[in-house]
């Protein structure tokens, strides 16, 4: 057993010999003979009569047909023959913090320049290896590692390279540069087995003061922010070094004393440092060394500039060319108005329902102007106070907190009382003063089917968790609550002769949060008793003006509309302007956008939040594996959201007015100073207000106005006074008396556009993401499936994009999660049934272009109950997302109506943007329960391991793989094909422009689902 005086002994005799390979020693000899430097490849060869030496200690590994994750200079894969040299983790990142110290002055272990943690030796193989490699085959995974201790033997011969964490390449001389620089200061580093200090700077044969003579001056990489070499011809934006030409090459010379600017007047183009950085279209100048301290002297440098076209990247291709091997779109969707790319807004993304709802409460809590948009909008009910509000704090507690003793666990067990509410199937639970702790939560969960199919009374002791009932208890410990159709009966009688079988969970607060379970307990019903007042106060949802709220409660989530329609226009509530205002959709459609936005002050100041999840109480869950404690009781649905605020909230505004005001009401309102454009933030947040929606829809009667090659009011009113349908036959002589014109013009111009041919920005923005994707593309969607089977310039098929992109990119890993019952209303089975047959078949044929690298799993909320996904977030390589409430399927992505934000962070740390890998990396941990370690707690090592796109997708198969540990669940196939009538894809997964040529498809499934359920 090692303790501290046998370890103080050790370094006394040793050094830092002592620590082994993760010392972070390093060698000053690299070979037995120099080896010839490419600077177009960035390599070191040596012939076959040479050897390579270990220069840092780490793990060594062999392969014989390539290393993915490690790419050259052309941004390919390392093929055929490889030994990779992984440095020490720990190892590397002390030699990169004495780098970043050193060089940059930063104390967080981050250097501007890029670091080695990885060193490749192709086709040199030693001969202990080669039969091993001989007779790998291509499925085979590398042999075993082995330690590569300083001094031992690499490679025989064979081309050298290093790489960072990243996978990228590094200019090799520019490395030794720094291991002599890092040697010549800190003697110490030298390790015992490495040399001498003269061979530090020795110029004999494989010394390190030769290979860091081999070149000087400075070396510029270009990549984008996939990782991938700039594609310095496919872009008509670029960068220059001093006054020079555009650079047509990804590798330049950079002199001392030069700065790099954009080559012209780029219009979208950002660029900057990797992997520490920001992107901006600010001059580039060397970085300098810290003063005042020994002078610093690198006489060979490597520097990674990393550059992005902020328009194509967040918004795609959406010209009629193909762009760096992505297809161009319609000549219908290059003339529709471009959604506007906004940089230096904050955007905060909002993990969980609880926190959106609190950010919801807290836009909503001034006396502003507002908006209100959302499938459900409930004005009663407690919200959380803020979009941090969390249990135990909230809500406030009314008395003093109790503890829960064995006592008290009995009482709760055992003191309760159940009877049906008068004249309903709805079930009264009570317990009396004394039998519950004080300030507690509770909750209670039925045992139902969880099917559509009523379980039989008998076997609802086995039946699964329902949502329940929850409250906190009172001073006195008194409860009552209400369980909603517990038996599931609906509008039919109530059973007779039943007893009730619940769960009961007890979550404290007076200090620790503690819970119990108390499982499998049992009431038989009592007298009819009154059913308690649930109604809850009214919240901040209740003062929004009802002219300017919008809601859209379809069937096909579930939901009640206010009226059965009774007509046959396939276009419900058409120009409909009720207060509140329904919204204008087709049968079978769904608006999924919930949207708050508010104005506030004298200058435009916008703040709004986009969600996917409903404005009601229930959705407010914060912790659903503690029973979502402090909040109602409800579904556990994975429904967060995005906060953002300047011209980006003002764009989603703009969307919230376009559902909760007529185009005629619309226009007057567009006058107002409010719509005046913001002044641009600062933050290093870029993104995009995106829409999805079907064609018509938006404004019917518009499609046939036209929407282009027009710029004035009077002009556009003249140009389209006898295309106006009567119900917007107002606009004829309508003119703008406050100013506003323009925004009349575009307006109108997008209104038109939209009702012509719909739009799909969202399809666009993820087929570009998907085909750059290197690393992780991480999604969490209500539906998936095949965007289109049959592609054609409006029609991407962006599953055939994934699984195309799998098959090229051997690195890349998709992870996606998808509830295990697809979210549609009752009546909806066979549309749902269509969906598990999409997904099934998606899911097959990416698994089987990388069976290893698709991890596709369900997550589940309190034990027993699966979670709920609604909207769709996207992650890829850590530098892109959107979210919203869009879904990844054809009706998701252009027919029903949603709106999404895709945004990128132009600050760059380790490579990929820092805020986009938070946000991947606490979506990933909320999934599988995991949390951020707080001051005092120890690491858990997930959460580290969560920290990078490809161990995160790794750590989500492992656990999938061991059957999800209690934390998601394996994909499940869904209801038999033969259990439901079959009808044809299109009428339950429809494509938004060609929904009314398809509409004959859907009279049998109308009559069945008849007018109050479309």
């Amino acid at each position: 057993m090692t303790n501290e005086i046998i370890a103080a002994a050790a370094f006394n005799l040793g050094g830092l010999d002592a620590m082994g390979i993760s010392s972070g020693q390093l060698s000053a000899i690299w070979a037995t003979g120099t080896p010839v430097y490419d600077q177009s490849a960035m390599t070191l060869t040596l012939d076959s009569s040479q050897t390579w030496k270990v220069m840092a200690g780490g793990f060594i590994r062999w392969t014989a047909f390539g290393v993915p994750y490690l790419t050259d200079e052309t941004s390919s894969h390392l093929e055929g023959t490889v030994g990779v040299l992984q440095i020490h983790p720990q190892a590397m990142l002390r030699l990169r913090r004495l780098a970043a110290k050193r060089y940059d002055d930063r104390s967080d272990g981050l250097s501007v320049r890029p670091f080695p943690a990885y060193i490749a030796v192709r086709n040199g193989a030693p001969d202990d290896w080669t039969t091993a490699l001989e007779d790998m085959q291509p499925d085979d995974p590398p042999l075993a590692p082995e330690t590569g201790f300083i001094g031992e033997e690499l490679g025989k011969g064979g081309i050298l390279s290093f790489h960072d964490e990243q996978g990228l390449i590094i200019d090799p001389v520019a490395v030794a540069v720094i291991f002599k620089d890092l040697l010549t200061t800190y003697n110490a580093l030298l390790h015992s087995d490495g040399g001498d200090v003269a061979d530090i700077s020795s110029q004999d044969d494989g010394k390190l003061g030769k290979i860091a003579g081999l070149a000087t001056g400075n070396r510029i990489h270009l990549i984008n922010v996939f990782g991938e070499n700039w594609d310095v011809t496919g872009n008509d934006q670029g960068i220059r070094i001093g006054s020079g030409p555009k650079l047509e090459l990804q590798f330049a010379d950079w002199p001392a004393g030069e700065s790099i600017t954009l080559s012209n007047a780029a219009r979208s183009l950002r660029f900057g440092l990797s992997p520490e950085g920001t992107l901006s279209a600010n001059e580039l100048r060397l970085p300098a060394f810290p003063t005042g301290g020994d002078t610093v002297t690198l006489p060979r440098q490597f520097f990674r500039i990393m550059l992005v076209d902020l328009n194509l990247h967040l918004l795609g291709n959406r010209t009629d060319d193909e762009l760096q091997g992505i297809l161009g779109v319609d000549a219908e969707t290059i003339r529709e108005p471009l959604p506007v790319v906004r940089e230096g807004d904050t955007i905060e993304f909002l993990t969980e329902g609880a926190s959106m709802l609190g950010a919801v409460n807290e836009t909503l809590s001034g006396t502003g102007f507002r908006l209100v948009v959302s499938p459900l909008v409930q004005p009663t009910g407690i919200l959380p106070s803020t979009a941090g509000s969390k249990w135990p704090a909230f809500p406030a507690p009314a008395s003093t907190a109790a503890s829960l003793d064995a006592a008290t666990a009995t009482s709760a067990r055992s003191a309760f009382t159940a009877a049906f509410a008068t004249g309903s199937n709805d079930v009264v639970l009570t317990w009396p003063g004394g039998s519950l702790p004080a300030e507690a939560f509770v909750r209670v969960y039925p045992r139902v089917d969880p099917g559509p199919v009523l379980v039989p009374l008998a076997e609802m002791e086995f039946a699964k968790r329902g949502d329940g009932a929850a409250g906190i208890v009172q001073t006195a410990g008194a409860l009552v609550l209400l369980l909603k159709d517990p038996f599931n009966a609906g509008t039919a009688p109530r059973p007779s002769n039943v007893k009730l079988f619940f769960d009961l969970l007890i979550v404290t607060r007076n200090g620790a949060v503690k819970k119990i379970l108390l499982g499998g307990l049992e009431a038989t019903m009592g007298a009819d008793q009154p059913a308690p007042d649930t109604t809850g106060p009214a919240n901040n949802l209740g003062s929004v003006p009802v002219n300017q709220l919008a809601f859209s409660p379809a069937p096909i989530l579930g939901l009640t509309p206010p009226a059965v329609p009774t007509s046959d226009n396939p276009v419900l509530n058409d120009n409909a302007d009720a207060a509140p205002r329904e919204g204008t959709r087709f049968r079978t459609m769904a608006r999924n956008e919930t949207i708050v936005a508010s104005q506030e002050g004298a200058t435009p100041a916008w703040t709004a939040v986009l969600s996917a999840g409903w404005l009601r109480p229930a959705n407010a869950v914060a912790n659903a594996r503690l029973g979502n404690p402090g909040n109602s009781a409800g579904p556990e649905e994975s429904a967060g959201g995005i906060k953002m605020n300047g011209l980006l909230a003002q764009d989603l505004a703009r969307a919230a007015l376009r559902r909760t005001h007529h185009i005629i009401r619309r226009l007057d309102e567009l006058e107002e100073d409010r719509w005046n454009s913001p002044a641009s933030g600062t933050s290093s947040m870029a993104g995009a207000i995106l829409q999805n929606i079907a064609d018509t829809v938006e404004t019917p009667g518009m499609s046939f106005i036209p929407d282009s090659g027009i710029s004035t009011w009077p002009e556009y009113m003249s140009s389209v006074a006898s295309s106006l349908p009567s119900s917007l036959s107002s606009l004829r002589n309508k003119v703008p008396t406050r100013g506003g014109i323009d925004r009349w013009v575009a307006e109108f111009k997008r209104v038109a556009s939209s009702a012509r041919i719909g739009r799909r920005d969202s399809l666009w923005a993820l087929g570009w993401a998907i085909s750059n994707a290197r690393k992780l593309v991480y999604i969490e969607t209500a539906l998936f499936g095949s965007t289109d089977v049959e592609a054609n310039e409006f029609k991407w098929d962006l599953v055939k994009l994934l699984k195309e992109r799998l098959e090229s990119a051997r690195n890349l890993r998709l992870v996606l999660v998808i509830p295990k019952r697809v979210p549609f209303g009752s009546g909806y089975e066979s549309f749902a049934q269509q969906f598990y047959k999409l997904r099934n078949e998606a899911i097959a044929s990416l698994q089987a272009a990388a069976p290893k690298r698709v991890t596709v799993l369900h997550p589940v909320g309190f034990p027993g109950r699966p979670a709920i996904v609604r909207g769709m977030t996207a992650i890829v390589d850590d530098v892109w997302a959107l979210c919203g409430s869009s879904t990844f399927s054809r009706r998701g992505l252009s027919f029903d109506g949603s709106n999404d934000v895709c945004f990128t962070d132009k600050k760059i740390s380790g490579g990929s943007s820092q805020a986009i890998r938070i946000l991947r990396r606490n979506v990933m941990a909320r999934v599988i329960n995991l949390s951020a370690p707080q001051a005092g707690e120890s690491l858990n090592p997930n959460w580290t391991r969560l920290s990078l796109p490809v161990s995160a997708a790794e750590l989500f198969r492992e656990i999938l793989d061991r059957g999800g540990d209690g934390l998601v669940e394996p994909l499940w196939k869904g209801i038999k094909e033969t259990d439901l009538p079959a009808f044809d894809r299109k009428i339950a997964d429809p494509d938004g422009r060609d929904f009314n040529s398809v509409a004959g498809l859907f009279a049998s499934v109308l009559a069945a689902l008849g007018n109050a359920r479309v």
